[in-house]
């Protein structure tokens, strides 16, 4: 009979030693593993969607597999702009995920300047908004748009050329200073955040009464989880998990023992 305890025990404490290198494995390998960082974390990244130019101290901004610790996949050079779809906090710096091809990858945003755009707008002019309780009648009897980043934007985006009036759905106005009446859309025909001149919506033309001013730098309102301190707090949860998992083997190992005993 002790033979037979003693037997259970050895399987027990060796199957606790196999156990123990694997999780200390698994920890390095989630704080280390560069391969698809956006899929992993993305729980712990801020959507943005903005557009930033390029600032290098250099000349040009690197971007790359991963924050922090990542390999250099390219470089913008500075001037050129791209989309930030995502921000995230890694070790104190803020990162920006980029969907612009060929440039899929992360920068340092202190290293970026972001355009002004319908989100600036909004927060420059943000008591001058109201929500739009009009019927789209200029838009009806044209059936067709002009697509603008902001009212009275030095230029326009594009120009929807056969436009449904009933896909149309505003739901924020603006009247500018000669009293035009605009509105903004979220989302149509595959195009997101813009906004059309409800009063004259296929006018090219129209006055830049807020050119665009020059990048500024980005500075987060949103507060942000520091990934790389996320991962080092799960790393070194990894003894602890381990330890308990021991107790819980000894502890069944014993509750056997009195069974068999």
């Amino acid at each position: 009979m002790k033979k037979r305890i003693f037997a259970i025990l050895t399987v027990c404490l060796i199957v606790c030693l196999f156990l123990v290198p694997s999780f200390i494995a698994y920890a390095d390998m989630v704080v280390w593993n560069d391969n698809d960082f956006y899929h992993q974390y993305r729980g712990q990244f801020v959507r943005l969607g903005r557009r930033f130019t390029a600032n290098g101290a250099g000349g040009s901004v690197d971007v790359y597999s991963a924050p922090g610790y990542g390999d250099t996949i390219v470089w913008i050079r500075n001037g050129d702009n791209v989309i930030i779809s995502d921000t995230c906090l890694f070790g104190g710096e803020f990162w920006g995920f980029t969907t612009v091809f060929p440039y899929l990858g992360w920068v340092k945003l202190d290293q970026m300047l972001v355009l002004y755009d319908y989100v600036a707008f909004a927060e420059d002019h943000f008591d001058e908004l109201y929500p739009y309780t009009g019927d789209y009648a200029e838009i009806r009897r044209e059936a067709a748009a002009v697509m603008w980043p902001w009212p009275g934007a030095d230029s326009s985006l594009l120009t929807f050329e056969e436009l449904d009036p009933e896909s149309v759905q505003v739901s924020t106005a603006y009247k500018d200073e000669e009293g035009r009446e605009w509105g903004f859309v979220s989302f149509l025909y595959g195009e997101r955040n813009f906004w059309i001149c409800l009063s004259d919506p296929l006018n090219l033309n129209l006055p830049a009464l807020n050119p665009a001013p020059e990048p500024t730098v980005w500075v987060s309102e949103t507060a942000h989880v520091d990934i790389l301190q996320f991962l080092q707090n799960k790393k070194d949860l990894i003894p602890t998990v381990v330890l308990a998992l021991v107790v819980v083997v000894v502890a069944g190992t014993v509750v056997l023992i009195k069974v068999i005993w």
